[in-house]
This record gives structure tokens, sequence and C-alpha cells, in this order.
């Protein structure tokens, strides 16, 4: 399943250190799969790997950790009181929040 994002590209002088920078917000997938949702860093992004991702998903009551498995190029959403990876098949479409993230 691919990121449901709205993003912002900021000027490309706009930089964190050496990577560009992008401001998204970032809709959960309506079926999460184990192990993370894997990012089209040329789709979503418009760079070719992402390097950080900086958010929380919120959908009201609770909130959802984001992880970025960097070697596979996934999202990795956690539940926060536990630690633990959502479970596979979670309706996470309730939950939204601004990320932003960094890549080359």
């Amino acid at each position: 399943m691919a990121l449901n994002l709205n993003t912002t590209n900021y000027d490309f002088r706009d930089k964190w250190m050496s990577c560009l920078v992008r401001r998204a917000l970032l809709t959960g997938p309506a079926s999460y799969a184990t192990g993370g949702v894997a990012i089209d860093n040329a789709g979503d992004f418009g760079w070719g790997e992402t390097h950080s991702i900086l958010g929380t998903l919120w959908n009201g009551s609770a909130a959802r950790e984001l992880w970025l498995d960097r070697v596979n190029q996934k999202i990795v959403i956690i539940v926060p009181n536990t630690g633990a990876e959502v479970a596979n098949t979670t309706d996470l479409s309730a939950f939204t929040g601004q990320i932003v993230a960094t890549g080359k």
C-alpha cells in the first residue's frame, strides 16, 4: 500500500544539513501491513532515499508514532504505550498528522 500524502515541497534552498526537506499531511492506511508502509521515494517525496521521518498520527483520542525502517524504506507505525508495531490489517484511516521528511 502506498503512502497517503498531501506533500508541500519547500524551495530547493530549504535544506536540513545536506538533505532536502518535505512537509506532508499523512493519513494512515485502511489496512496496515506488518513491516510498515512502503515509501515510493520518487513519487511521494521527489528524491531517491528517505533519511528521516518526524511526526505523530492522531485520531482525536489516541496517538500512533512513526518509525523509519531506513534499510527497507518503510514507515513502521507504533503504539506508543506498548512500543509494539500496530497489528496486521488494522484500520488506521482515522489517524492523520503533519510529518516532516528528509532525504536526497
